[in-house]
């Protein structure tokens, strides 16, 4: 190859999202005072006996860092660095860095085109990377989303992957898919804690949350916010894991030992909406401006790991649609030597 090639190749790497996506991943695993901590998110409409209509299956995979014991904060994302600096949020107390695959289906499959009143076929390939900060009961999460809509995320193939390996008849919508489109957005949201108790960290206690924040993006926006209360051992420990750091639908998750349970609510309004908005059918489907979300879970953490397990049930995804969205989730870190 010779300079001039070697030039050109070099300029068109750098100019590609996903080098963001390698370049942040080899940043957060250069050395710092931390612990890292390996996650997996995994979502599904499953556990409510459901397949399709809506928002049908996540899967997460990522990497944590906490503050190893003894050191106040871990190094931003490099991603971050610069904003977290000109916002003046301190240094953060959890990083993280994640790669998300989302699908969206109707409930319909045997169409090529769904109907108007059914969920369109949507897929989503991203990265995320986000930090936290807290300053007494008070949590500040900043983070930048990356990713690609369309047929480029991979997530038709991943669905009938997934339907040829447990025989079930698979769909045949994926090509009413929107075209490609690159998607970036960053989120900002704090969150409030508020201790019902003086009880000491080894005997159980309560707390109440309130989260709210915005989303800027090029193809969503959206502001809205949580009102959550756990009950556990350990929660001021875990309270950056609430301010959703792997998305917003994500499991707070435990820190070291420790757990709780936790109940909450949340709203968000979206503007700009513009995904699904030009299916090659000219079909676009019509999707609701806003989200109500009622969740339920439980944590557990035993020191080098832990697991969440949740459900969630949310307002119905498309207009003329009565059916709500409802899935389970289980999250799972574990420490990384």
């Amino acid at each position: 190859m010779s300079a001039d090639r070697r030039i050109r190749f070099i300029r068109r790497f750098f100019a590609l999202p996903g080098s963001a996506i390698l370049i942040a991943a080899c940043a957060a695993q250069s050395a710092h005072a931390d612990e890292r901590f390996f996650t997996f998110t995994g979502q599904n409409d499953i556990f409510f006996g459901n397949d399709g209509g809506g928002y049908t299956n996540g899967v997460v995979f990522g990497m944590l860092r906490a503050p190893s014991p003894g050191e106040p904060s871990v190094a931003p994302p490099v991603l971050l660095a610069r904003l977290a600096s000109a916002l003046g949020t301190g240094k953060p107390v959890l990083a993280s860095s994640s790669l998300a695959q989302f699908m969206v289906t109707p409930r319909d499959k045997s169409r090529s085109v769904p109907a108007a009143a059914d969920s369109p076929y949507i897929g989503v390939l991203q990265f995320r990377s986000a930090q936290v900060t807290v300053r007494e009961q008070t949590a500040d999460l900043i983070a930048v989303d990356l990713g690609v809509v369309g047929t480029a995320s991979g997530a038709a193939q991943t669905q009938r992957f997934v339907h040829r390996l447990f025989g079930s008849e698979g769909p045949r919508g994926w090509g009413s898919q929107g075209r490609n489109r690159l998607l970036a957005g960053l989120e900002a949201y704090r969150a409030r804690r508020f201790q019902w108790s003086d009880t000491p960290t080894a005997e159980a206690t309560s707390d109440f949350i309130l989260l709210g924040g915005a989303t800027l993006g090029n193809l969503e926006s959206s502001f809205g916010g949580t009102a959550l209360i756990r009950y556990g051992r350990d929660l001021e420990r875990s309270f950056p894991t609430v301010v959703r750091v792997q998305g917003r639908s994500s499991d707070p998750f435990v820190i070291g030992r420790g757990c709780f349970a936790y109940a909450g609510y949340s709203a968000d309004r979206f503007t700009g909406m513009r995904i699904g908005d030009d299916t090659p059918a000219g079909n676009p489907a019509n999707l609701r401006k806003s989200a109500m979300v009622a969740l339920a879970g439980i944590a557990f953490g035993w020191g080098e790991s832990s697991l969440t397990l949740s459900l969630q049930s949310a307002s119905p995804f498309v207009v003329g649609n009565s059916e709500r969205q409802s899935f389970g989730s289980i999250t799972f870190t574990t420490r990384i030597p």
